[in-house]
């Protein structure tokens, strides 16, 4: 009566194209069994798996197997000791378990001999395999620490990007259908109306798909926080792991200046220029920007279904009985309430040369404390790199390491919030004064022609506070501070406008 045995076989993925094939395997795992007189009654095949645990399901099925039909079973043909693991532990804990169960692992490129000398050679096989995986290891990780430290990103591009390969190289670059959309989801988060629920829903809206294997998924809240913590949209590589924080060789989407507004804004560090968090909708563009004048609540706006169509309309839930206004009404009080306060032609020519006279003195303020900013950045930068250094050579522990960069990282945050928030781009003031002039004597008709979250913008730099709407009249109780200004002098005589040369 012949022998009974089991044959195991496995490959890694880039052992595929190897000598370790599973056909190879099994071919001479089969003539191997049939010469020692054994019958091979069934084939365990892992594929494409690593050995790096013994959490593999057909080695799980295996065991299973052989404790089984113990009886029956009298050993197990390998390719290699490697192939049952490449850790020595867990190999001499599955031979262990077997020789429970009466079965013996038999290698047939190994010696696998059943005395002392053959249990001390499996063992060593055992021991040098793991220790070629831990070394493939570290030279894999070698490989990506010297990939991110020459500036080139590891792993998944993010969105907005794609993996591609130029001259055997991997790199990350721009995706030429998403690039666009999601640098513009950044202009807009910077504004600071948008949170990150609403900013999700934006980015679906306009054609944003992030891709999980090879489906593509809308975009969730927790992919919004990963793309807009994330410095590598501004140019930079960096990574926890490895230590490294240097700027990438990529195509940044947006500068810096922008990615630390949006981390002020997620931060809640940011004044959002007076812009509230409403619920977004272009049909009601004044929802949640105006208050009841009878019980103080918000007013709302929806649509009323009539006989054969569905009406637009303002309302407060409190006093909405006999109280709702038509949208069109509504919004055209609103427009003749913003006319009144438009300021005269001769108001607005004084207001520009004020603009013009502030700005150059701003302007060389802001100059300097640029330029002062940027050197503290330097240095907080050298000490960042010698924190690195005295870890990586173990002069810091890892613990002292994170405690002191994160010291750092902060200090480095709130630098670039401050020149962020207070920098002033070169620009041409005479056309900027010139845009300023038009917009201030047609401002009725820049609300008419912007869209909605431009429109969330203008009505927090004029109208900082709730507007109010009391028998069917618009009022404020406070203005914006330029408009303020010009309203107050507007009340003056001309030669009243002008002091001390000013």
């Amino acid at each position: 009566m012949m022998k009974k045995a089991y044959v195991y076989i496995r490959v890694s993925s880039e052992e595929q194209v190897s000598n370790y094939s599973l056909e190879n395997q099994e071919e001479y795992c089969r003539k191997e069994a049939t010469s020692k007189g054994y019958e091979v009654v069934k084939v365990f095949r892992e594929e494409g798996i690593s050995a790096k645990t013994l959490n593999r399901p057909k080695i799980i099925a295996l065991l299973e197997e052989c404790r089984k039909n113990k009886k029956e079973i009298s050993a197990l043909y390998i390719y290699k000791i490697d192939r049952i693991s490449r850790d020595t532990f867990d190999f001499l804990a599955v031979k262990k378990k077997l020789g429970e169960y009466g079965i013996r692992i038999l290698s047939v490129t190994e010696p696998t001999e059943d005395n002392p000398t053959g249990e001390f050679l499996e063992t060593l096989l055992a021991a040098s395999a793991k220790l070629d995986n831990a070394t493939k290891g570290l030279r894999s990780r070698d490989g990506m620490r010297k990939h991110l430290e020459d500036g080139w990103a590891n792993g998944k591009a993010p969105v907005g990007y794609v993996n591609v390969t130029r001259e055997e190289k991997q790199i990350i670059e721009p995706d030429p259908e998403q690039f666009e959309l999601v640098k513009k989801a950044w202009r807009e988060m910077a504004i600071g109306a948008y949170s990150l629920e609403a900013i999700a829903v934006y980015m679906d809206k306009i054609g944003i798909k992030t891709k999980v294997g090879k489906r593509e998924m809308p975009v969730l809240r927790q992919h919004a926080q990963r793309i807009f913590r994330s410095k590598f949209y501004c140019g930079w590589i960096v990574s926890d792991v490895f230590k490294v924080n240097v700027i990438g060789k990529h195509i940044p989407m947006i500068d810096e200046g922008t990615y630390y507004r949006v981390q002020a804004i997620l931060d809640k560090r940011s004044f959002t220029g007076g812009i509230k968090y409403t619920k977004l909708n272009d049909s009601f563009p004044l929802r949640g920007h105006v208050t009841c004048g009878g019980c103080g609540n918000k007013l709302t706006g929806s649509f009323s279904k009539g006989r054969k169509n569905t009406y637009p309309y303002y309302y407060c839930l409190k006093c909405r009985p006999g109280k709702s206004i038509p949208k069109n009404d509504f919004e055209e009080q609103f427009l003749d309430f913003l006319r009144e306060i438009k300021p005269i032609k001769e108001m607005v020519e004084l207001f520009a040369e004020m603009v013009k006279e502030k700005w150059k003195d701003r302007y060389s303020y802001l100059e300097k404390r640029e330029r002062d900013i940027k050197k503290d950045l330097e240095a907080l930068k050298a000490v960042r790199k010698l924190i690195i250094e005295k870890n990586l050579k173990g002069t810091y522990s890892d613990d002292v390491y994170k405690e002191q960069m994160a010291i750092i990282e902060d200090e480095v945050l709130a630098k670039n919030i401050i020149m962020s928030e207070s920098k002033l781009s070169v620009v041409d003031i005479d056309v900027v004064v010139e845009f300023m002039k038009n917009f201030l004597w047609n401002i009725d008709k820049a609300w008419l022609d912007a869209n909605l979250m431009q429109r969330k913008a203008l009505l927090g730099s004029i109208y900082p506070e709730n507007l109010i709407y009391e028998n069917g009249r618009f009022r404020t109780t406070k203005l914006g501070p330029c408009f303020e200004i010009m309203q107050s002098l507007s009340t003056l005589p001309i030669s009243s406008w002008v002091a001390d040369g000013t």
